[in-house]
């Protein structure tokens, strides 16, 4: 089976042309690297940490603390952010902490 190439129209191949210098130009006014948000780093390891420690009888500060920096603005969200991912440490260290088993004495 032999496939030929059909004649396109100058008007679709221009239209073709067009289109991909205006992709161009849209990719091209894109900073090539955003710059994060403030305290972006602390915002994401504390809802890691947040994650895998949340269901901690201790952690309702932190939950508090998470939520706080996650909705403040701009200006405040690194110090806030910072708050929460100290909070989070916390519950890690005190949940993480081992606890003593009771010793089960047999009665006579």
């Amino acid at each position: 089976m032999t496939t030929t190439l059909r004649p396109t129209s100058s008007s679709a191949l221009a239209a073709l042309a067009v289109l991909a210098v205006a992709l161009f130009a849209l990719l091209a006014a894109q900073p090539a690297s955003a710059a994060p948000s403030p305290g972006a780093t602390a915002l994401r390891e504390a809802s890691a940490l947040a994650e895998r420690w949340g269901r901690c009888p201790t952690s309702r500060p932190a939950h508090r603390a998470l939520a706080a920096a996650r909705t403040a603005p701009p200006r405040a969200r690194a110090a806030r952010a910072r708050v929460a991912l100290r909070s989070w440490r916390a519950v890690v260290r005190e949940c993480s902490a081992p606890v003593q088993m009771p010793i089960a004495v047999p009665t006579a």
